[in-house]
Order: C-alpha cells, then sequence, then structure tokens
C-alpha cells in the first residue's frame, strides 16, 4: 500500500513560505498547538488528491485558499497556491514504472488547477484515475474527518459492513459481477436471439424446398416446352421452305415477261427516233440554232441589265461623296478665313505691346538709379550712429532675452497648467469611468441572473424535446409494426383475391353452358326475349328415391331450357352465336313431334314410364314427355337390359340407364358437381377487394403518418441540436459574463489606483505653477528697467534726417517693386500672344489649307469618274435597244419553223402513246416481281429467324415433322403451358436460397454452441468472484476480530 513520505505546502491558506514535511512508514498523527496549522496541512492533502468543494477545504471559494500576505511579518500576498505529495510506490500499486510517485496542483487567483504527476501535466480525471488504482481517493474511507469516528459508531452493522468491503476492495469484486451480470444478460439474449433466428431460418428451409421443387417442375417442364416448340418450328421451316420453291418459280415467269416488254419498247424507241431524225433535216437544226442564239441574247440582255443598275448605283453614290466633299471643302475654307483674321488680331496685339515694354524698361532704370543715390545716403548717415545703435542694439538684446525667457517660462507655465487640466479631466474620466465599471458590473451580474433562468428554461426545454423525441419515434416505430402486420394481412387478402379471380375463370370456363343460360334467363327477365319459360329441372319436382333414375333418364336434358315455340328457340341460339357465349338445350313446346308412345313392355319388374314419377305442371306436359316420355322404370338391372333388347328405353331406380337396342351408362353415381362453390359470390369478392383498397388506403396514411412522424423527429432533431448548440454558446456566454465580471471588478480597482496617482501628480503640477508665476514676476521688472534705458539712449540719436532718407527710400523700393510687377504681366501677355501665333495658329491655318486642297483633289477625281460612269452608262442603253430589236426577230421566225414541223409532232405522239401502255405493262410487272422477291426475301429471314430460333432452343438443324403429329405437339405444348400456368411464378433462386439457408442453418448452430460455451464460461466466472469475495471478506474479518480480540485482551489485562 503506497504512504505519503513528503509533503511540500507553498503559498497554500497560512503557509506562506514554502513548507516541507517528511513522513516515515508507520506515521500516524500530527501534532501542534490550537492554529498552528494542522487542519490546514490535512486540507493541503485533501486539495492535492482532488477535492473539487471548497467548502470541505474550509473557504469560500478556492481563490480563498491562496496566501494572501500576513501585516504582522513581511510575508506579500502570494500569486498562487501550490501543494506537492510524494508517495511511496515500492510495491508498485500506483501504474508507474518509479518507486517514488510525485502529485502536485497549483491555483491561482481566477480558480484554475494544474495538476502534475512526477512533473507532467495531466487532468485531473486522470491523476484520479491513477491514484484510484491504489485506493486512493479524496472521498475514500482512508480520509478520516472530524466526527467520523463518532458517525462509525452510531451506524448501523450493514452500513458498517458497507464501509468494511469498501476498504477492503470487495467493492471491486461487486463490480465485477455485476459487469459479469450484464454480460449473462447479453448472452442470454443472444442465445434467444439465435433460437428465434435458428426457428425463423428452418421456416424458411421448408418454404424453400417447396419452392426448390416447384423450380425442378417448372425447369423439366420448360425442357419439354422448348422440345416441342422446336418441333412446331421445325414443321413451319418445311413449310416455309416449300412456298419459297414456289415463288422462286413465279419470278422466273416475270422475269421472261419483263423481258419481251423490254425489247418492243427499245424498238419502238429506235423508230422514234428515227422520225426525229427526218424532223431535225426540215429545219429543226435551225430552230434549235435561232432558239440558242435568242437565248444567248436573253442572258445578254439580263447581264447588260444588270450592269446598267450597278452603273446608276456607283452614279448615286458617287454624287453624294461629291455632295460631302462639298461641304467638307466649306468648312475648311470657312477656317481658313476665321484663323487668317485670328492671326491678324495677335499681331495686333503684339505691336500694341511692344511699345508699352519699352516705356516700363526705361522708367525702372531710372528709378533703380535713384533708388542707389538715396541708399548710399542712407548708409553714411547710419555709420555715425553705430555706437549708439550698438548700445541700443545690446539693450534690445537684453530685452529680448528677457522676453524670450520670460515666453520659455509662460509656456513651461502653459505646459504644466494643460498638464493639470489634462490630469483633471482624466481624474473626472476615471471617476466616471469608475462608475461605469460599477454599473456595468451591476448589469454584468444581472445579465448573468438572466443567462442561468435562460440556461435553466433551455434546459427544461431540451429534457422535454427529448422526451417528446422519444414519444414520437416510440409512435413511429408502433406504426411501423401496425403497418407491417396490415401489409401481411393485406398480402394475404390480395393473394386469395387472386386465387378466387383464378378460380372464377376456370369455373368460367368449365360452366359454359350455364353461363349461357343465366343470360338467356336474364335477357328473358329485362324483357328482350319473349316466350323464356324457364330451365325443366325448375319446373318439375321428382318423388323421394328417384332422384338418380331421372337423372340418369334426361342424359342432362334437366338443365335444357323450356321456350314457348321455336320462333323463341331461333332467337335465343342466333343471340348465343352472336356473342359466342356457348350452346345449351332447348325444348319448345310448340313444334315438339310426339314421341313412341305405343306399347307397354309386359315384362316382370317393369314399374312405369319416369315421367310417371315427376309433379309437373300439365302446360309443360309436352317437354317432360319429350324427356322423359320414352324411358322406363325398371325394378333391377336384369329387368332394364330385357326391356332395352325389347328396343325400350330404360333406367333403374340407381340410376343406370339402358338404351333401346342394348347401349348401357351406368357406373358409380355421383351428383353434379356445382362450381359455384368453388369460387365466393360476385358481391363477397367486390367486398374483399373494396377491404383490401381500404386496407392499402390506411397503409398509404399510415405511411403518410409515419412521414409526417419522420419529419416531425427530424424537426424535433434538429431542433434539439440548435438547444444543445444555443446552451452551450449559453454555457460559454455564462463563462465570458463571470470572466467579464471579473474582470470589471479588476478595472475598478486599477481605475481606483490610477485615481490615487493621478491626484498626487496634480498636486505636484500645480505647486510647479506656483514657481513659475514667481519666475515671471521678476523677470518682468527687469524687462521694465531695460526698456527704460533703451528709451533714453533713443533720444540721444536724432532719428529725423534717418527718417526722411528711409522714408524715401522705402518709397523708391516700392515704386521699383511696382513697375517690374507691371513688366512682367506685359513680359507674360507678349509671350502668350507669341505663342499663340507661332504654335497653334499658324499650325491650325497650314492644317485647313491642306484639308481644302485635298478635298479639291478628291472631288475634281470624282467629277471624273461620274462623267466616265455616265457614258458607259449611255452605251448600254444603246446595246439593249439594238439587242431587243435581234429578239423580236429571232421570235418571228422561230413561230413560223413551228408550223411546219407540227406533223412530224403528231406521229412521235403516237409512237410516245405506245411506250407509255408498254411503260405501265412494264412497271405493273416490275411491281409484281418486286413483291414476290420482297415475298421470297421475307420468307427466307423468317427461315433465317426461325433456324435461330431453333438453335437458341437447342437444336442445330430442322428434323422432320409428320404433318399428322404436329396437332399431337401443340396438344401436347397447350398441356405443358397449362401446367406451367398451374405451377405460377416460381423463385429462380430457390436453389441457391436454399442452400445458403441451409448452410446458415449450419453456421447458426455452431453460434449456438459457441453462445452456449460463452454463458457456461460466464457463469463459472461469477462464480469464482463470489468465491474470491466470500474469501476475501472472510480474511479481512478474521484480521479484524484478532486485532479486536487483541485490543480487547489488553484494555481488560486478559479479561
Amino acid at each position: 500500500m503506497p504512504f505519503i513520505k513528503k509533503i511540500e505546502v507553498s503559498g497554500f491558506k497560512t503557509f506562506g513560505k514554502k513548507t516541507t514535511l517528511m513522513f516515515d512508514k508507520g506515521f500516524t498523527a500530527i501534532t501542534g498547538p490550537n492554529g498552528s496549522g494542522k487542519t490546514n496541512i490535512i486540507d493541503a492533502v485533501l486539495f492535492c488528491l482532488g477535492e473539487l468543494s471548497s467548502r470541505r477545504l474550509r473557504a469560500e471559494n478556492f481563490s480563498k485558499l491562496i496566501f494572501s500576505g500576513d501585516p504582522n511579518s513581511d510575508s506579500r500576498k502570494k500569486d498562487r497556491a501550490k501543494v506537492v505529495i510524494q508517495f511511496d510506490n515500492s510495491d508498485n500499486r500506483l501504474p508507474t514504472d518509479t518507486a517514488t510517485v510525485t502529485l502536485s496542483r497549483e491555483i491561482d487567483h481566477e480558480g484554475q488547477s494544474i495538476f502534475r504527476i512526477n512533473g507532467r501535466r495531466v487532468s485531473r480525471a486522470y491523476a484520479m484515475e491513477i491514484l484510484s488504482m491504489a485506493g486512493i481517493s479524496p472521498y475514500g474511507h482512508n480520509v478520516v474527518l472530524q466526527g467520523t469516528l463518532t458517525r462509525l459508531a452510531e451506524i448501523s452493522p450493514m452500513e458498517r459492513r458497507k464501509i468494511i468491503e469498501d476498504m477492503i476492495g470487495i467493492a471491486t469484486y461487486d463490480a465485477e459481477k455485476a459487469e459479469a451480470d450484464e454480460k449473462l444478460k447479453a448472452a442470454d439474449i443472444s442465445i434467444r436471439t439465435a433460437m428465434g433466428q435458428v426457428s425463423e431460418v428452418q421456416n424458411r428451409i421448408e418454404a424453400l424446398e417447396r419452392e426448390r421443387n416447384d423450380l425442378l417442375r417448372h425447369d423439366f417442364i420448360q425442357g419439354e416446352i422448348r422440345r416441342f416448340e422446336a418441333a412446331k418450328l421445325s414443321y413451319e421451316m418445311t413449310t416455309n421452305q416449300k412456298k419459297i420453291g414456289e415463288l422462286d418459280t413465279q419470278i422466273g415467269v416475270l422475269e421472261k415477261k419483263i423481258q419481251a416488254i423490254r425489247t418492243q419498247r427499245e424498238t419502238l424507241q429506235s423508230k422514234r427516233h428515227e422520225v426525229e431524225v427526218e424532223w431535225r433535216k426540215l429545219g429543226f437544226e435551225e430552230v434549235e440554232a435561232n432558239q440558242t442564239k435568242l437565248f444567248q441574247i436573253q442572258m445578254e440582255l439580263g447581264d447588260l441589265r444588270s450592269k446598267l443598275v450597278e452603273l446608276s448605283t456607283k452614279i448615286s453614290s458617287n454624287k453624294t461623296s461629291l455632295d460631302n466633299l462639298t461641304r467638307v471643302k466649306q468648312n475648311a475654307e470657312q477656317q481658313i478665313e476665321f484663323l487668317s483674321q485670328e492671326i491678324e488680331n495677335v499681331k495686333n496685339k503684339i505691336k500694341e505691346l511692344a511699345p508699352i515694354r519699352d516705356s516700363l524698361k526705361k522708367e525702372i532704370a531710372e528709378k533703380q538709379s535713384a533708388f542707389e543715390i538715396v541708399n548710399k545716403e542712407t548708409m553714411k548717415a547710419r555709420s555715425s550712429i553705430n555706437e549708439v545703435t550698438r548700445k541700443l542694439r545690446e539693450t534690445e538684446n537684453q530685452i529680448e532675452q528677457i522676453h524670450r525667457e520670460v515666453i520659455k517660462l509662460r509656456s513651461q507655465r502653459a505646459e504644466t497648467e494643460s498638464k493639470v487640466n489634462i490630469f483633471s479631466e482624466r481624474l473626472r474620466n476615471l471617476e466616471d469611468r469608475r462608475v461605469d465599471y460599477a454599473d456595468a458590473s451591476n448589469r454584468l451580474e444581472k445579465s448573468l441572473q438572466d443567462l442561468e433562468n435562460i440556461r435553466k428554461e433551455r434546459t427544461e426545454r431540451l429534457t422535454m424535446l427529448r422526451e417528446s423525441l422519444k414519444k414520437k419515434i416510440e409512435k413511429k416505430e408502433a406504426l411501423e409494426s401496425e403497418i407491417k402486420e396490415a401489409e401481411k394481412i393485406a398480402g394475404v387478402a390480395k393473394e386469395a383475391l387472386v386465387e378466387f379471380e383464378t378460380r372464377k375463370e376456370l369455373v368460367n370456363k368449365f360452366t359454359i353452358e350455364e353461363n349461357a343460360l343465366k343470360y338467356i334467363e336474364k335477357s328473358s327477365e329485362e324483357g328482350i326475349i319473349k316466350g323464356v319459360i324457364g330451365r325443366l329441372k325448375n319446373l318439375i319436382s321428382v318423388k323421394n328415391g328417384y332422384e338418380c333414375a331421372v337423372e340418369a333418364a334426361a342424359a342432362g336434358w334437366l338443365n335444357a331450357l323450356v321456350v314457348d315455340n321455336l320462333e323463341t328457340a331461333f332467337v335465343c341460339v342466333e343471340t348465343l352465336r352472336q356473342l359466342k357465349l356457348g350452346r345449351i338445350k332447348i325444348i319448345p313446346l310448340k313444334g315438339l313431334s310426339s314421341l313412341r308412345t305405343d306399347g307397354f313392355p309386359q315384362i316382370e319388374g317393369t314399374k312405369d314410364k319416369v315421367m310417371s314419377f315427376v309433379k309437373y305442371d300439365p302446360a309443360h306436359e309436352a317437354a317432360v314427355s319429350f324427356v322423359l316420355g320414352d324411358t322406363f322404370l325398371a325394378a333391377d338391372e336384369k329387368t332394364a337390359l330385357t326391356i332395352s333388347h325389347a328396343g325400350y328405353r330404360s333406367v333403374t331406380k340407381a340410376g343406370d340407364l339402358y338404351e333401346a337396342g342394348g347401349g348401357v351408362e351406368s357406373g358409380f353415381y355421383r351428383a353434379p358437381v356445382d362450381f359455384s362453390s368453388f369460387v365466393p359470390s360476385e358481391s363477397a369478392l367486390k367486398d374483399l377487394d373494396k377491404a383490401v383498397t381500404t386496407l392499402k388506403a390506411n397503409l398509404t396514411k399510415r405511411e403518410l403518418d409515419i412521414n409526417e412522424l419522420e419529419k416531425e423527429i427530424v424537426s424535433v432533431q434538429n431542433e434539439i441540436t440548435a438547444s444543445a448548440e444555443a446552451l452551450g454558446k449559453l454555457e460559454s456566454d455564462i463563462d465570458g459574463t463571470r470572466k467579464s465580471i471579473h474582470e470589471t471588478k479588476r478595472s475598478i480597482m486599477r481605475v481606483e489606483e490610477n485615481i490615487a496617482a493621478l491626484k498626487n501628480s496634480l498636486e505636484k503640477e500645480k505647486a510647479q505653477i506656483g514657481f513659475f508665476d514667481d519666475a515671471i514676476k521678476g523677470h518682468s521688472l527687469e524687462e521694465n528697467r531695460l526698456k527704460d534705458e533703451l528709451d533714453r539712449l533713443k533720444r540721444d540719436v536724432d532719428s529725423s534726417a534717418a527718417q526722411e532718407r528711409e522714408q524715401k527710400r522705402e518709397t523708391l523700393g516700392t515704386e521699383l517693386i511696382t513697375l517690374r510687377q507691371k513688366l512682367s504681366q506685359v513680359e507674360t501677355q507678349f509671350s502668350s500672344l507669341q505663342s499663340k501665333l507661332e504654335t497653334t495658329l499658324k499650325v491650325e491655318l497650314e492644317n485647313a489649307c491642306v484639308q481644302r486642297d485635298k478635298m479639291s483633289s478628291q472631288i475634281t477625281t470624282l467629277n471624273q469618274e461620274v462623267e466616265k460612269l455616265g457614258i458607259e452608262k449611255e452605251a448600254i442603253q444603246n446595246k439593249i435597244r439594238d439587242l431587243e430589236v435581234v429578239k423580236d426577230q429571232l421570235s418571228k421566225s422561230l413561230l413560223t419553223l413551228k408550223g411546219e414541223s407540227q406533223k412530224y409532232t403528231v406521229h412521235i405522239d403516237e409512237i410516245d402513246n405506245k411506250l407509255r401502255v408498254l411503260e405501265d405493262e412494264y412497271e405493273q410487272s416490275d411491281k409484281l416481281l418486286d413483291e414476290l422477291r420482297l415475298n421470297h426475301q421475307t420468307l427466307n429471314l423468317l427461315v433465317e429467324r426461325q433456324l435461330d430460333q431453333l438453335k437458341n432452343l437447342g437444336y442445330g438443324e430442322p428434323f422432320i415433322i409428320p404433318s399428322k403429329s404436329i396437332q399431337d405437339v401443340e396438344a401436347s405444348l397447350k398441356m405443358m403451358r397449362l401446367e406451367l400456368e398451374r405451377i405460377g411464378a416460381v423463385n429462380q433462386l430457390a436453389q441457391t436460397q436454399y442452400e445458403d439457408q441451409i448452410s446458415k442453418y449450419k453456421e447458426l448452430s455452431i453460434r449456438m454452441n459457441e453462445l452456449e460455451k460463452e454463458r457456461m464460461t460466464i457463469v463459472e466466472f461469477i462464480e469464482e468472484i463470489e468465491r474470491k469475495k466470500y474469501n476475501s471478506f472472510m480474511e479481512a474479518f478474521n484480521k479484524i476480530n484478532e486485532r479486536i480480540d487483541r485490543y480487547f485482551s489488553k484494555l481488560t489485562d486478559g479479561g
């Protein structure tokens, strides 16, 4: 067990200086007078071990743990507190590689703690985890505070036992057992889940086995269908190949016919060519030449007219350009005139300024000579009073020096006074700032309270949202479970509906006659067909016991429809034929021929006619007699056979029918099958379909509800996320506000310190101002004395003549300056005009002249071109007139030649008519040939496609099928397809899925065994923990018992 070797305390509570305590193994107590710091050492130990409650350390907050200084000594306030504990780790209970473990904790005024283990900075959680491995904790039983012993004496035995268990480490076993119990529960759940999966897989295997068998049957039937289809294709290919041979013969005949037509056509074409040659000899060539010439003239006229239009366009364009150039030339001439006038004006101004400039120069020279004379006289006068002037200058210098010092002092005083004002202003600002900081601190504290209230509300809101999310998820899961169940029900109902529809279709196939009868009866009820009475079986009633005999004697006619006459019967038959509803038996009451009624067989055992055992309306006797009137009831089979040999039709009571002449219809009698019982009623099917539709609609609605719930869940999750983020931001805001409060308080302290320093500086600066005032007063007295001396010296000097000379000199100087300024203005104006004349006006005038000359040249060129184009245009117009005359002459010549060639054109037309007839015949034959070739090609393609189909079915070549066998093939194919329809859709992956499920079943079985082994291992581990816990407790209990016995023996002197 680790023990404390050393404790170092620095800046903690009353320990201002670094204090070190050394401990040895077995150390039990620290003693000392009251107030010496014994409890503070225990507080330091708890602090270093990670205590988080300042109250438990007997302080208002953690900043109060830092040594705040001692007014009775030189100890100053500390910035931080630090406690170091050194543990002996020779038994390696603490998980480090060193025999000594050093734990330290520092804290500053802001309450921030720093933990270190062996000098390395770590988190508090990490430090607590390391210590907990050795059973060290600030909250453990190894830290006994005041009052703990009293509490131990007062607690119950169970609580005391719990404390002992914690001390000896049994709680670790409890934790391990709890963890093992959780694993055991998880293992039980896994086993139950696996058992459910095994059961589900077994059911799935059974279903897949059935699907696999269906797949095998389906594949076998598919193979047979392919074989029969190959036989059918082979037969069709043989037939198509025969048709191809017939088409080859027809194509050959047509090709010969087309060749003959082509020969006739070539003969007529050669004859037509001969007529054309004769026609050409009569002047056709001249006509052709004239036509060609006329065409060339027309082409030339077109070109000339196009060229004429082009020339007109060019002339118009050139005239427009001439107008523009003329306007540009006029503008240039106007600009030249303006610039010439402007140049003349500038030259006149320059001429006017030249004499003014010369006059000013002359006057300045005169004034300059006079100024120099006066200046010389002034300098001579000044030399005579140099001594006085020197004294004056010295006095003035002294006055100036004093004046500068006074200015300096006043400047320093003003600077100091400015400082005083600044300090006063700063003092007022600091006072205001202190008030502002105090207000800000109050506002921040109020804001902190508001933020904490908001945090509380947000936390409650977040809890409410999480509860709402949980409810919505539960509701969604319930709806999904409900939808799954409803989908199963809907699927079963849909399958049942499909099955009933299939049965209905099958029953309809077997009850064609019944459907036809129902249609006729319905038409009769609606008045469409009149004269229908009803079915024979519904018009009679049979005596008890004779039902079989009557059914057999009727031979299917009991279901016959009884009508009034043959006309009604024909209407019924025609209706059924048009609607293709099937065949029925019809008995018209009027129009029936009478049956054999002569005689009664005088044979023993003959009872009577069968119709005598039937009750009926006399109006329907003809129908009953038609069906049953020629049949006699025999007592037994022998009698019935004898009656049939006698030429009568007989039946036994059991239903054995003997036809006249010896034919027998017998066997086991079975009541007629009512196919309608196989299928529910139409209304029931509609109700079922409606229920399925309603259920699907409800499912859709539920799915929409789930979608809405999912949206709400997403919305709530987003809101939870947003609330959590907002809460996090709120926490940071609260921390920031707290830091702001802390900073505000520190700022108030700094402001107060600055206020005190400013007040001291202000007092010093005010004292400095008094000093400056005294110095300025002394300098003012001295300056007044020197000014009196300066006045006396000035009186000693005759200054009137000097002043006159000075005044004259200043006047001349002023006049010189004025004249020079005037000269400068004249010179500037003169230079400006000269520059404008040389660099601007003359250049612009030259450019304008160049532009004018250029425009004149272009105008001349354009005029020449317009004249040239006009001449060319006139020549073209003359040529067009000449060509028009030639064109008219050629047109007249062509009309004359056309009249002479008309008789040849008639002959050519006759030949053309014959050619058209041949062309039509040729075209029809060729079209028929194309159709035959197309059919031939189509059949070839069909044979090729059938051969490809045959190859796809697995047969390379067609095989011979007799024409008689093809009907058997089609019947077998139909039967196989019916069987395939009966099997229905099969699972093509059934074989693979069956094998996968078998493999999965094996894996689940192995997994079940592994889970059972794992569960047994956990149970054994729990038993082992219980044994260790019991042994540890008993060992500790026995040790405690021995020590108590020993202490009790010592206390009682062996009693």
